[in-house]
């Protein structure tokens, strides 16, 4: 989720300092900055909001809290598995190392062979667990792109209404430190976006 976070806190941020550049860049077009629209000389203006994603990507947003509860709940049972895997193993090793102490093996060729059986199985449990770790960061993302696909669906529909330029995202802190009340839209984002959601 950090990741999704970064990549649009990135985004914004670069698209502040593109039109930071292309406003402020070339000294002979003057610039007015309102509330919420950059105005150019020629009088077209760009409506300008922004939307928190820390913010969006929390409980308040019903399909981000849906999907990350699914998450957790596979990524706990996954550690389960894997961490009773990795016990009955150590007490293989442990019971392997006992008869080893105590002279338990009749051959030391049997004692050998054990104990390849073990190392074995540690490798097993070491690929597994570099399944785990890939699957995970594989569903992460599918995850941030269903969410991010989600989100600028939303917004494309919602701003046919509104009419903004821009819309930036954000996180605290972020690329926008400053802005006047109204540019914020990250609440009426995420009630727009629980609304669809439960239909």
């Amino acid at each position: 989720m950090k990741h999704f976070s970064t990549v649009l806190g990135a985004l914004s941020f670069i698209g502040v300092v593109v039109l930071f550049v292309l406003h402020y860049g070339n000294a002979s077009n003057e610039v007015a900055v309102s509330t919420e629209t950059v105005v150019n000389e020629s009088g077209a203006g760009a409506k300008i909001a922004y939307v928190n994603t820390d913010s969006l990507l929390s409980d308040k947003f019903l399909l981000y809290k849906e999907m990350s509860e699914t998450f957790m709940k596979t990524q706990e049972a996954r550690l389960t598995d894997l961490n009773i895997k990795a016990k009955a193993l150590d007490q293989e090793a442990q019971e392997w190392q006992r008869k080893v102490q105590n002279n338990g093996f009749l051959t030391e060729q049997r004692a050998v062979e054990a104990r390849d059986k073990i190392i074995a199985k540690q490798q097993e449990l070491q690929s597994l667990q570099q399944e785990m770790s890939d699957k995970s960061a594989m569903e992460e993302i599918e995850m941030s792109t269903k969410v991010f696909d989600e989100v600028t669906s939303f917004l494309e529909e919602y701003n046919k209404s509104k009419g903004y330029s821009i819309i930036l995202a954000t996180t605290m802190p972020g690329a926008v430190l400053y802005a006047e009340q109204g540019m914020d839209i990250t609440s009426e984002v995420i009630e727009g976006l629980n609304a669809r959601y439960k239909k």
